[in-house]
């Protein structure tokens, strides 16, 4: 498989090629164009998130534990007295560990995580992500979340493409096991999907996103 340096130069590559393109033929502002460029990165770190030693579980970690701890705070920080706001940094960070923990011991390297249906899926949470919490329109949350889905796709080729040995003429046993639909774990499969399902079903602004596949197919 690509190393994790391949991997984040391919998606800083890629997100700045394809979100110079979208300012360059879309009415998209800088602000923007930047967190687009920032989503294809992180999209194309995420699918190791599955391994638990890799760096962008660890980054993951971090982000998710400090920054909800933030945007917490800053939400009440009028209602909140010095001794409340550690508490709640410390539930917060306390609570994300477990919830790692357990999604350690739930995944292995190359599962679900590593496939079509995943990438969709961070896809819709990531647009909910800047839709609620960052206030981007649902127009611009979608086209974000998009960015997240083609960093995601392009770690998932890479993985594929470096599992074959074009020197030795041979393939590796790990291809395939990247761009796939569904794992050998079915109970596994059906929560992924099942969890998909559900993200559609509420989905914010469903036309919008609808409209957006459109202009996409029409480029």
């Amino acid at each position: 498989m690509a190393n994790f340096s391949t991997h984040l130069n391919v998606a800083a590559l890629s997100g700045a090629v394809f979100s110079s393109l979208l300012a360059m033929n879309a009415n998209i502002d800088t602000k923007t164009t930047l967190f687009c460029f920032g989503a294809t990165i992180i999209g194309g770190i995420l699918p190791d998130i599955d391994h638990d030693k890799s760096t962008p579980l660890k980054i993951m970690h971090f982000v998710f534990a400090n920054i909800i701890s933030f945007l917490v705070i800053y939400k009440y920080i009028n209602h909140l007295k010095i001794l409340e706001m550690i508490f709640i940094w410390v539930g917060i960070n306390l609570f994300t560990a477990l919830i790692f923990y357990i999604f350690k011991k739930t995944t292995r390297h190359r599962g679900m995580i590593h496939s079509i249906p995943s990438a969709f899926l961070f896809w819709f949470i990531s647009s909910f992500i800047f839709y609620k919490i960052f206030d981007f329109s649902i127009e611009n949350s979608y086209l974000i979340g998009m960015f997240v889905f083609i960093g995601y796709i392009i770690h998932l080729l890479l993985d594929e493409i470096y599992s074959v040995d074009i020197t030795g003429r041979k393939i590796k046993k790990s291809f395939g096991s990247a761009l796939k639909i569904c794992s050998k774990d079915k109970k596994i499969n059906l929560f992924v999907y099942s969890l998909l399902f559900l993200t559609i079903l509420f989905l914010p602004q469903k036309l919008v996103f609808v409209s957006l596949i459109k202009g996409i197919i029409n480029v």
